[in-house]
């Protein structure tokens, strides 16, 4: 993990860039912001194979969820 954290950072870092205030109001924006942050981390930690048929699958990952303690909106 520590090998791969700084490609986590900026991956989460253009992310959150990328979003607006109005997304993150309602519950249901910080729910998927969430969800966006654990399928970001997983895709640096376990990417996405090819299979023996061309068929990309993508594994769980071992991050299952993200929890937020706090939350700033500017």
């Amino acid at each position: 993990l520590t090998t791969q954290m700084p490609k986590i950072r900026n991956n989460l870092t253009l992310l959150l860039s990328s979003k607006k205030a109005s997304e993150l109001l309602p519950k249901e924006g910080k729910e998927h912001l969430a969800e966006e942050l654990k399928e970001e981390i997983n895709s640096v930690i376990a990417p996405p194979k090819e299979n023996k048929k061309g068929k990309v699958t993508t594994p769980e990952g071992p991050v299952k969820s993200v929890l937020f303690t706090s939350f700033i909106i500017q």
